[in-house]
């Protein structure tokens, strides 16, 4: 009887081992996926980028306030500092980003194409690259009490690197 506890303890350790070489292989090396927390609620998940900064801003460049309350037709621009990870092919980047924005209630406001797409020929520089904002505003809303959800998707179009995120607002 003593000889099946280890027996079973060895099979346990070698299905660990086993999983943990399978999940090494399933993600490109040098590649890093977080999940990172930002100020007003911004949740992202960062594959390959390093952000250094992620926050929301209105338009005169003054932040929006912790509860994320706004104007109708305010604009709300969330703003990536991304520090590392793009690919550079002869000295350009090529970046993409797209935004679905939706009310609590399930009704969808807005579903954009990729936002970078007239860039797709002529890339921007690293510089450039390094500071992405996207904007999103509600000009008419019924029901105050839906929340307004903006999910957004920036990414490398050559190369693997990727952020997908969210975070929420509410009309005044």
């Amino acid at each position: 009887m003593r000889q099946l506890p280890s027996f079973f303890f060895s099979l346990l350790l070698f299905q660990l081992i086993l999983f943990a070489t399978i999940q090494a292989q399933t993600r490109p090396a040098g590649v890093v996926v977080a999940n990172k927390s930002f100020e007003n609620g911004i949740q992202m998940k960062i594959k390959g980028f390093t952000v250094k900064e992620a926050a929301l801003y209105f338009d005169d460049e003054s932040k929006v306030p912790a509860d994320n309350k706004v104007a109708l037709n305010q604009r709300i621009n969330l703003q990536l500092v991304i520090d590392k990870g793009w690919n550079e092919v002869a000295e350009r980047v090529y970046p993409g980003g797209s935004e679905i924005i939706k009310l609590s209630d399930g009704y969808e406001v807005l579903k954009s194409a990729d936002l970078f797409a007239s860039y797709d020929e002529t890339g921007v520089t690293k510089e450039d690259a390094r500071y992405i904002t996207l904007k999103a505003s509600i000009t008419e809303m019924k029901n105050k009490k839906n929340a307004v959800i903006v999910n957004f998707r920036v990414w490398d179009k050559k190369g693997n690197s990727e952020i997908t995120g969210s975070y929420k607002f509410y009309i005044k």
